[in-house]
């Protein structure tokens, strides 16, 4: 008894570190791994249609969530095996779109009843008898409003899209119309604004005559009041966005009304008055229903009615220009000493809404890995080791994701020194770093 005992100490002294030092967007990144080897997953994503995140630091519990997702549907693959589905989203609800190799899955679900909704599938026969049937939607749609760009949000199911669908062949476009002006079309849980000009977007369950109706809209003019209320915003608002914040850009998301945006646009310029708030840097900030995110040193969500007091405490944590100028000059000396280093790696920062402070910090973390592990060598076909915010929900879908995966190497900018260590070993020729 006493001998195993210590036979079980030493076992856990060889094994505690790798998982004590792994951090879950590592994690992430090796269960992706494991689903497209093993079980021929193409696609992961974390909450792909999440629109309520709250504020930045509510991401990591929902990275989180998505590794737990993650590891109870490997377990199902490997209890039963993958029916055949290539995409898969770990989300809040069960979902099968886009045809039958696409599904989302709750992060919190057991296994008996993620088991149950892979089996429940249509025969092969079925299948092809529900493809066709939408093939000859699609044509008559296409027939009849003399359009070809029209298609289901993977947000809906395969028998809301197909309903949806339905609804559409019915509409026909006024004799005299040649087309309905409108260049894309999009069916999706309910009728919204669009993000852009030129989009419809209809609800799948609207009657033919509600889409009827929305097509025989002027695009022009449906588009018309948001675009004066922007000028608005920028008369009344520009001067001080452009001489006190050197804002580049202000975005009102679809989700948010003319007033609220406006509202929103108020907040802002409120909180502009304050010189602390003015010595950060602001590229795009988009106003919208939700979410207040920082997004590197330069862009920021802004939740529409967040009153200025709270605008300015929440941001002060956003780097001063100063700060940021300081490390990213830091980093690109940095980078330079990293060239041609022994690992045959060679190391960069995501440009996408990374700070510059980890990305000097990371730079700084890898220096030190190449100096302490100088036998340390890379396996092919891996050459680039890309740091990313592994924070950052958007970040991590990109990684899981990007096609770049084969060659690029991806960390969590947030990585000490064990854990870049840790990761890194996996992918050695030799017997691995020190940890």
């Amino acid at each position: 008894m006493h001998t195993l005992f210590k036979l079980s100490v030493i076992f856990l002294w060889f094994v505690l570190p790798a998982s004590l030092h792994a951090n879950t967007f590592h994690k992430l990144l090796k269960e992706k791994y494991e689903l497209e080897k093993k079980f021929d997953v193409q696609s992961l994503e974390c909450f792909p249609f999440i629109k309520n995140i709250g504020f930045t630091e509510d991401q990591v519990p929902l990275i989180e969530q998505c590794l737990t997702g993650t590891r109870t549907l490997k377990e199902v693959f490997f209890s039963s095996g993958n029916p055949g589905y290539k995409i898969v989203g770990i989300s809040d609800r069960f979902l099968k779109t886009a045809g039958f190799h696409t599904i989302l899955i709750p992060w919190n679900a057991p296994k008996g009843e993620i088991s149950q909704f892979l089996n429940e599938q249509l025969s092969r026969e079925d299948q092809t008898a529900f493809l066709d049937n939408i093939r000859g939607l699609k044509i008559n749609i296409s027939n009849n409003l003399r359009m070809q760009n029209f298609y289901c949000s993977q947000e809906i199911s395969n028998d809301e899209c197909l309903k949806g669908y339905e609804s559409l062949a019915l509409v026909k476009l006024t004799n005299n119309l040649k087309t309905s002006g409108w260049q894309e079309i999009i069916i999706t849980s309910s009728h919204t604004s669009p993000d852009g000009p030129g989009k419809l977007v209809l609800g799948y369950n609207d009657p033919p005559s509600e889409m009827r109706r929305h097509l025989l809209k002027d695009p022009f003019k449906t588009w018309s009041p948001r675009q004066k209320m922007y000028e608005k915003i920028q008369e009344k608002y520009g001067g001080i966005f452009k001489s006190k914040l050197q804002l580049e850009n202000l975005v009102c998301a679809a989700d948010i009304s003319m007033k609220e945006c406006e509202h929103g646009a108020d907040n802002l310029a409120k909180a502009s008055q304050s010189t602390d708030f003015r010595m950060r840097h602001w590229g795009r900030v988009t106003l919208n229903r939700y979410n207040t995110l920082i997004q590197g040193d330069f862009h920021a969500y802004i939740r529409y009615d967040l009153e200025p007091e709270k605008i300015k405490e929440y941001f002060s944590r956003k780097a001063l220009k100063t700060q940021s100028a300081e490390k990213m000059t830091l980093a690109v000396k940095l980078e330079k000493r990293t060239k041609n280093n022994s690992t045959r790696l060679r190391a960069v920062c995501d440009l996408e809404n990374l700070r510059s402070d980890l990305c000097a910090s990371s730079f700084e973390t890898f220096i030190r890995f190449v100096k302490k592990n100088r036998d340390y060598r890379v396996k092919a076909p891996w050459d680039t080791l890309m740091f990313v915010d592994g924070s950052q929900l958007d970040r991590v879908n990109f990684a899981l994701n990007s096609s770049s995966r084969n060659t690029y190497l991806y960390i969590d900018a947030n990585s000490d020194d064990a854990q870049m260590a840790t990761y890194l070993n996996r992918f050695s020729t030799g017997r691995g770093a020190n940890e």
